[in-house]
């Protein structure tokens, strides 16, 4: 059975239509726990409508989506959960194709794309998401965020085992959660849109406090050693403080390119504390790197070690800048080559040649696009 959790606060707008797209699923066999977050409008009305014996409804104090969401968790009686949101759809056929997608007891999450509606449900846009592989996860999450679109999630129990959502976390509450999970479980990828997501004027997030907005990125960072976020150093062979030096350096530039430039500037200082005694050369590049002197980066990056994929990857990356995409390629694939693991080049290859085309093998992108 399917638990799906939905927590409502003041949704009286999109209530109805939501749930009617939840009980409406092709797959009977769920309950739906609703849980109201101390709403003043007419939800709890809306929601009391429904006589449908799958709803459990839950009623507490306002304290917040995350406290909501643990309520459910808590509750649950399913096997796997959905998270619904209140303002958005789910279509016929979501509950049922996400469950046939958990084809391995080591599958933690199922996911899918979703359609971007606005309040009067008019098409706003598409946001695909893909497979990835777990080994690859903390990579993403570090310099990306979440490579899910989280409301489209189903979660197998055992996955949820121990893990709630951090009621301390002002935002991204749920992308915390997620890395929890998708750290110890596969994923796996359903190339469908399968739920309508409503982006309006009320869950659009307005705050421009720093500290808000990425405090889930601090917590991440705590949680991980410099050995995990950053595997591609010979941290059995290299000397200890040189490669915390050039770790601190490649997560400060990481974060950079997020729009974290105080936790960047930050990071570079403790790079540039570790490496003073050493004169790191990939430190004092990177340094120059952050600044955008990138012919400065590449005259240092130059006398480092040529067998070094790390130094040859940020001289690619260097060259690729300042418009040598020729050289730029053969020094992300030599560093490949010396290390096939390595996923910076291979990334910046696929950005690289994606400059001149990308190709989708499925056409139907195309089809509705004027001449």
């Amino acid at each position: 059975m399917i638990s799906v959790i939905m927590p409502v606060y003041n949704g009286e707008a999109f209530l109805e239509e939501t749930i009617q797209s939840v009980l409406q699923q092709t797959m009977p066999d769920f309950e739906f726990i609703i849980i109201n977050d101390g709403s003043t409008d007419r939800s709890e009305e809306i929601i009391l409508s429904f006589k449908d014996p799958r709803i459990r409804y839950f009623k507490q104090a306002n304290s917040g989506p995350a406290a909501a969401r643990n309520k459910g968790l808590d509750n649950m009686k399913g096997d796997f959960a959905v998270m619904q949101d209140a303002d958005d759809i789910s279509l016929p056929m979501r509950f049922a194709t996400l469950l046939r997608h958990f084809t391995s007891p080591t599958v933690g999450i199922v996911h899918s794309d979703v359609l971007l509606i606005n309040e009067y449900n008019r098409p706003l846009g598409y946001w695909a998401a893909g497979n990835i592989e777990k080994k690859r996860i903390l990579r993403f999450f570090l310099k990306v965020g979440t490579p899910f679109n989280n409301n489209s999630l189903m979660i197998r129990r055992e996955a949820l085992q121990g893990i709630r959502q951090d009621v301390s976390l002002p935002l991204s509450e749920d992308t915390d959660m997620i890395w929890q999970v998708a750290r110890h479980w596969e994923a796996v990828h359903v190339p469908e849109p399968l739920l309508l997501y409503r982006r309006h004027t009320t869950n659009l997030t307005n705050t421009k406090d720093y500290h808000v907005l990425f405090a889930h990125v601090h917590k991440f960072l705590n949680s991980c050693s410099l050995e995990e976020l950053i595997p591609e150093l010979n941290w059995q062979a290299a000397d200890d403080a040189v490669n915390r030096a050039r770790a601190c350096a490649i997560i400060a530039l990481f974060l950079l390119r997020r729009g974290m430039l105080p936790d960047c500037l930050s990071w570079y200082n403790k790079a540039q504390s570790l490496a003073k005694q050493n004169g790191e050369l990939l430190v004092d590049a990177i340094g120059f790197i952050i600044k955008g002197d990138y012919l400065q980066a590449a005259q240092i990056l130059c006398q480092g070690d040529a067998g070094d994929p790390v130094v040859l990857n940020y001289l690619g990356e260097c060259l690729a800048l300042t418009g040598n995409t020729k050289e730029a390629q053969k020094h992300f694939l030599k560093a490949l080559q010396l290390k096939p693991d390595y996923e910076e080049p291979l990334s910046n290859l696929k950005g690289l040649l994606g400059l001149r085309r990308t190709a989708f093998i499925d056409r139907s992108w195309t089809k509705f696009h004027l001449a």
